[in-house]
């Protein structure tokens, strides 16, 4: 009986040698390891999601779900260089990339140029700015934006410098400095609410004050809603080039007016995209990255990627089996 002890101790280190292995093997492919970090350059980005978090965008595209980003590092823009670890099979509740460990990251000092087409939007924040909307809908804060262009609604090709350990007052899009700007031929729309006023200048007028602020003069002004004070929706198109004795707002040309309570107008430029839903069918991507499905699109326009500018009006309470984008009666193509 005595000869038998050194063989169960011989089965329970066997045993637990096994366990520790195992165990340490769970841990490694829980944990990761050295082989199975990951080194590159890319772009810290604010994503606006589950009460906004900030991720690594690599320049192959891959997103990463840092842990724990460095306070210094949370700048929407700025560029790294980095190497991290993969924290396994880890759920977050942003479902955004794949979430990592940070082993090494600093700033990467070599200039990020972004060249793109874009619309200079006026954003109603913080006092009120000019920001560029790219076709792709990426959104930049020009720090430099010359006056010329600070104009609603244009559209211009620019090539910018993304701002470096540059912070945006109004904590909207990435801070930019242009390198050159130029205008894109095409025409410029507006729409919005706004109040009709009488400008007691040459002899009187009627001018239009948005609730923004910004003033325009209307060409074709009909005479119903010439009255002062009176609260309206409008859509109207840019006559540029146009002098005026009045020497007072943008002159307009009016392509739908309405009592503001009555109906919402858009004015926007976008993409023709076929939507494969539903049997299918052609909505507008506005470059501001809102979804339009016009009911009544001509059939020359039915052509996946072709660029349109617009104005329209909102179909309200019109209920689609498309379940898609933003209802709306298309006014005029321009």
């Amino acid at each position: 009986m005595t000869r038998a002890h050194p063989s169960y101790l011989v089965i329970a280190l066997a045993l637990l040698g096994a366990i520790i292995a195992c165990g340490c093997m769970a841990a490694e492919k829980a944990g990761g390891g050295p082989a199975d970090r990951i080194a590159g350059n890319g772009t810290i980005t604010y994503v606006d999601l589950e009460g906004g978090f900030y991720g690594i965008v690599a320049d192959n595209g891959e997103r990463y779900l840092p842990a724990s980003l460095p306070a210094e590092f949370q700048q929407d823009g700025l560029r790294v260089t980095f190497v991290v670890e993969p924290s396994g099979e880890t759920a977050t509740i942003q479902q955004w990339g794949t979430p990592v460990e940070i082993i090494e990251i600093e700033t990467d000092d070599t200039p990020r140029t972004v060249t793109a087409n874009a619309t200079v939007t006026y954003i109603d924040l913080e006092g009120g700015f000019y920001g560029l909307i790219t076709d792709d809908g990426g959104k930049y804060l020009p720090t430099n934006l010359p006056e010329e262009y600070q104009v609603d609604g244009i559209r211009v090709a620019f090539s910018a410098d993304v701002a470096k350990d540059a912070i945006g007052f109004h904590m909207w899009g990435t801070p930019v400095e242009i390198r050159s700007i130029e205008r894109i031929a095409g025409v410029q729309l507006i729409a919005g609410n706004a109040t009709i006023t009488y400008i007691d200048l040459e002899g009187g007028f009627y001018g239009i004050i948005t609730d923004d602020g910004r003033r325009y003069l209307p060409l074709n002004l009909n005479e119903t809603w010439q009255k002062d004070g009176a609260n309206v929706t409008f859509v109207a198109r840019v006559r540029e080039g146009t002098v005026t004795i009045q020497q007072w707002g943008t002159p307009v040309e009016v392509i739908a007016i309405d009592e503001a309570e009555n109906a919402t107008y858009v004015a926007t430029t976008g993409t023709v995209t076929y939507v494969d839903l539903e049997g299918g069918f052609y909505g507008i991507v506005a470059d501001d990255g809102e979804d339009y499905l016009p009911l009544n699109l001509n059939e020359t326009y039915r052509v996946d990627g072709t660029r349109i500018t617009f104005a329209g009006e909102i179909a309200r309470d019109t209920v689609t089996i498309q379940q898609w984008g933003t209802p709306v009666e298309i006014i005029a193509v321009l």
